[in-house]
């Protein structure tokens, strides 16, 4: 019986309705949810599967695309707007992802959500650099030299190479945090650089001496899916996203 409670006990912990859902099932866009932004050659668009790509949960998934040794900060992505009063400054995520054939030493943006106008707004952001994990906080808005800027961490691992994965997050703007869970497994990240002491709820400050630490985005208006890479030589990459869910509460890996 002690067994069978601490089953009901786990599942309790995801068993709550996500107030927003997206599995692209329709095979294509949809335009009155999710706001296109490109720049220079990445392409964004929902995709047929292939068989042998093993796709996660159905036919379609959200393909986006940079082609190699294109434009710098090329960046393809969907936006969705219109978020939840529920989760305006705090909200757990999910989705279903496959990157190929990998990310490569530059600054790759893959998930972000804070205020309206990304790229240039105030936002926290889960990406990749040099093949790690980089959770962040970014300041895009100001004008440089008056306060733009941005706050890392760098990840004890990065997202497996050509395979589907479960990516959970959890966002916080008080105070503004990331925590993040690869297939289950919370993700490390280093306090300074890629080696030392290690924590798994990035807590960011903004500026970085004598900063805030809370409210830094403003409150989350938007969050986007989609690719960004920042610096050369620009890689050749494929990401894909399947079952994306957004929650008040952690979600887990079923529909």
């Amino acid at each position: 019986m002690r067994h069978l409670a601490l089953f009901f006990i786990a599942v309790s912990a995801f068993a709550q309705s996500p107030v927003f859902t997206e599995d692209f099932e329709s095979g294509a866009i949809n335009s009155a949810v999710w706001d296109q932004r490109t720049s220079g050659d990445a392409t964004v668009k929902v995709e047929a599967l292939t068989t042998n790509e093993g796709g996660a949960h159905g036919k379609y998934a959200l393909h986006v695309h940079t082609p190699d040794s294109g434009p710098r900060n090329a960046f393809a992505f969907l936006v969705a707007t219109h978020s939840p009063d529920s989760v305006r400054s705090h909200y757990f995520g999910r989705a279903w992802m496959r990157i190929s054939p990998a990310t490569g030493n530059t600054h790759d943006v893959l998930i972000f959500t804070g205020e309206l106008g990304w790229p240039l707004a105030k936002f926290q952001e889960i990406g990749t650099y040099r093949a790690v994990w980089q959770p962040s906080y970014q300041e895009n808005k100001s004008p440089t030299g008056q306060g733009r800027g941005e706050a890392t961490f760098h990840g004890e691992g990065g997202p497996p190479a050509d395979k589907w994965f479960l990516l959970e997050w959890e966002f916080n703007d008080n105070p503004t945090s990331i925590t993040m869970w690869l297939d289950g497994e919370k993700v490390s990240s280093y306090l300074s650089g890629f080696a030392g002491d290690k924590t798994d709820v990035m807590k960011f400050t903004w500026p970085k001496v004598n900063g805030s630490t809370s409210n830094l985005t403003g409150g989350y208006r938007e969050f986007g899916f989609g690719t960004r890479v920042w610096g050369t030589p620009m890689p050749a990459m494929d990401v894909y996203y399947d079952d994306i869910a957004i929650s008040t509460t952690r979600i887990g890996p079923a529909k």
